[in-house]
């Protein structure tokens, strides 16, 4: 019933609007029966053009406020989107640039596995194209932000590591 507050009103005012048309004939011009329905088509006509216009008023009133919300409930789940973006960057771009610490540690010492280090590089990349495929979702929905970090999805191969060590860390 709230979905249609505007439309409901918009009846009720067309039918007061009725009934009050209806008593000016009567009482202010002395009309001979109080008529309900008048005799004449074009007293008829002439109630029904209004009565149309106010209830298309009263519909067109439903729809776009309903329109303004879902409006306002978008704006707002983007404003909350991009907010736990901005976090969720901050969160990661810390512990990406705390693990360069353990990765320059691990880097010094002779005895650590060279083929690790290179993961380690393959996955600190993958996470950075993942926030940046996150950044650029535009239609915040579920099934947008999913599929923007689709691992089914074909990669665009990353800059950042060298293509000789990912090839050597993807065949051995």
């Amino acid at each position: 019933m709230k979905k249609n507050i505007f439309t409901i009103i918009g009846l009720v005012v067309a039918v007061s609007y009725w009934i009050f048309e209806s008593s000016m004939h009567y009482f202010v011009f002395n009309g001979t029966s109080f008529e309900l329905m008048p005799a004449e088509i074009n007293e008829i006509w002439m109630r029904l053009c209004v009565l149309l216009i106010i209830v298309l008023f009263g519909v067109f009133a439903d729809v776009f406020s309903r329109k303004l919300v879902a409006k306002e409930k978008q704006l707002e789940a983007t404003h909350i989107y991009e907010s736990m973006l901005r976090a969720t960057h901050h969160i990661l771009n810390n512990l990406l640039n705390q693990m360069q610490l353990f990765k320059l540690e691990a880097s010094k010492s002779k005895d650590f596995d060279r083929k690790i280090i290179n993961y380690f590089d393959i996955s600190v990349n993958e996470a950075s194209d993942l926030i940046e495929e996150l950044s650029k979702v535009e239609n915040i929905t579920r099934e947008s932000i999913v599929t923007s970090v689709d691992p089914n999805k074909p990669k665009i191969p990353s800059n950042k590591v060298n293509s000789a060590d990912s090839e050597n860390c993807a065949t051995e």
